[in-house]
């Protein structure tokens, strides 16, 4: 019985923690590798692997699980001679390994603001689930509607040096915001 009463109320919580969408999460598994790979300083890099983490509250693990396994699927091999290396995490300013790009799925906004501050400090890009999270400093999102377009925070790539690929910039739609306190 406690068994079914905890199962029940994790699937409730994962049901209620977000409203994420199953769809939007496989497109933004596609594009999201892509459009880091057209970022000068990884496109530079000579390692052989692109490292991306996903942070999520707890209450999103399964989220960012599924994030992490549609990344998986659609790059099982490698991309640009990249592999892809993709892990999921808690954000903590001090997390050990620094990939080269992070999913940020739901947070409140002060942890918004201090992941977008943490990643452009430390020249991680910083993709946002919901192209809103973008006025708090992230770097890029995607607005999925009757056409797919890639979202650029114009403010944050200039404060912080971030270099992308022309062909990205073209067809970009821009956003000016960055919200740091």
């Amino acid at each position: 019985m406690i068994k079914t009463l905890f199962a029940l109320f994790t699937l409730t919580l994962q049901l209620l923690a977000s409203n994420y969408d199953c769809t939007i999460i496989n497109i933004e598994a596609k594009l999201f590798p892509k459009i880091a790979l057209l970022e000068k300083r990884i496109e530079d890099d000579k390692s052989e692997f692109l490292n991306i983490a996903i942070l999520s509250s707890d209450i999103d693990a399964y989220f960012a699980n599924k994030f992490k396994n549609s990344i998986n699927a659609h790059y099982p091999d490698a991309i640009s001679n990249k592999k892809i290396i993709v892990t999921t995490a808690i954000f903590d300013n001090n997390l050990k390994e620094k990939p080269d790009a992070v999913i940020v799925l739901y947070h409140s906004p002060q942890e918004l603001r201090q992941i977008a501050s943490w990643a452009n400090k430390n020249k991680i890009i910083s993709f946002a689930y919901d192209r809103d999270y973008l006025e708090y400093g992230l770097l890029a999102s995607i607005y999925i509607g009757k056409s797919i377009k890639p979202y650029l925070n114009g403010a944050t790539i200039k404060k912080y040096g971030f270099v992308f690929d022309s062909y990205l910039l073209q067809l970009s739609k821009f956003t000016q915001q960055e919200n740091s306190q």
